[in-house]
């Protein structure tokens, strides 16, 4: 009994010096995070990512890597795929009525390379060091408020150089822009990590992450907008985790069948809204606008989607008479058909006429006005959203 007892004592002791190692590796990270904020204000990924590196190769050392044995693994992944899926299909869809914005960023292919490699870098060194922190420092509470703290503070020090924290505006805006955000999120990869290890935080953040340097438009919310939803959206896809394991008999892992069959439809209504919102957008040569008014009766009628063929300045000298224009005017897209064309100063100019309308239009379209010609038209598709602008607009 002695024996045990000594034995028992001597397990414990190592697990206090255990906590006591990652303490005092956690401290160092954390008081560094913290003079970088306020003294250094150091924002290179790569450097912050050679950083972590050192902590996360003194964590091997002492303590060893544990493999990624999780089970669940591929039904969390799944559910991740689907929240994914839907939070991108519902906010591109609203951006149809709020509008799209640009990126940015230059979408060349050295440009992605470029911008995406130390963003990559940075989510496989930090979540295989929040792998490491949390799966040692399981039951000590203060390791893991303290490793909590670090994953927000590395966020703040990759956005230190944008706000001036030395003044009130600069400070709330870093508060509501960075680290509410950072808050659910990293409460949410902690709970993956714990719960399927560091792959599917990986790729989570993966998904989330680089779509700010690959995706060529996204939904004109405002920031303050984008900062709820992003803030929301970890907590729900926790909360249907969450459910998940609930469910889940610890026995018996439940199909994922029906899983894999609802992230493939989901995958081909997203990628249905990624045409209509490209379509949309006018960032490419074909365009789809929606029909506001019953100028071009019978041809086309109000609620009827057109796609538009955008010309080049070579195609634009070729546009005869009795083709559908598309050209802008005061601020307006309009859709009537070419009645009469005029050779000004060796440019074509161009005289429209609504099909229900009795007389021609009052102005005359220069080439630079013109957008492009109606390729195809698809009945009353767009009913929905004149019917919303219409309601909007009273």
């Amino acid at each position: 009994m002695n024996c045990i007892n000594i034995k028992v004592i001597k397990s414990g002791d190592n697990m206090k010096k255990g906590y006591s190692k990652i303490l005092i590796i956690e401290i160092i990270l954390l008081f560094s995070l913290l003079l970088n904020s306020f003294l250094f204000k150091v924002a290179n990924a790569y450097e912050i990512t050679g950083g972590l590196l050192l902590f996360l190769t003194a964590l091997i050392a002492f303590f060893g890597f544990e493999k990624d044995n999780f089970r669940y693994k591929k039904d969390v992944l799944l559910n991740i795929l689907i929240c994914l899926l839907i939070y991108y299909f519902v906010t591109y869809f609203l951006g149809l009525f709020t509008g799209f914005v640009r990126n940015s960023y230059s979408l060349s292919l050295i440009n992605i390379i470029k911008n995406t490699f130390p963003v990559i870098l940075l989510i496989i060194i930090s979540e295989l060091l929040r792998y490491e922190l949390f799966s040692k420092s399981k039951g000590n509470l203060l390791c893991s408020i303290i490793g909590y703290i670090i994953f927000i503070l590395i966020d703040v020090n990759l956005m230190v150089h944008v706000y001036n924290v030395a003044t009130y505006l600069g400070l709330t805006k870093m508060i509501c822009l960075v680290v509410f955000p950072s808050i659910t999120k990293n409460i949410f990869l902690i709970y993956i990590t714990n719960k399927v290890g560091y792959k599917n935080a990986i790729l989570y953040r993966l998904l989330t992450d680089l779509s700010t340097y690959l995706l060529p438009i996204f939904p004109d919310f405002g920031e303050y907008i984008n900062v709820v939803v992003k803030t929301i959206l970890p907590i729900i896809i926790m909360a249907r985790l969450n459910n998940m394991f609930s469910y889940y008999d610890l026995r018996k892992i439940k199909s994922s069948k029906y899983n894999t069959n609802k992230m493939i439809l989901y995958s081909v209504i997203t990628f249905v809204l990624f045409i209509v919102v490209m379509l949309t957008s006018g960032l490419f040569r074909y365009q789809a606008l929606t029909i506001g008014s019953s100028s071009m009766d019978p041809n086309i009628k109000k609620g009827d989607v057109v796609i538009v063929k955008k010309l080049k300045k070579s195609e634009i000298k070729q546009i005869k008479k009795g083709q559908v224009l598309v050209h802008s005017h005061d601020d307006k897209i309009i859709v009537h058909r070419v009645v009469k064309i005029l050779n000004i100063n060796g440019k074509k100019n161009f005289i429209t006429k609504g099909d229900n309308n009795n007389t021609k239009d009052s102005w005359v379209i220069k080439e630079s006005e013109v957008i492009g010609t109606v390729s195809i038209k698809i009945r009353y598709i767009g009913m929905p959203t004149v019917a919303l602008n219409e309601l909007l607009n009273r």
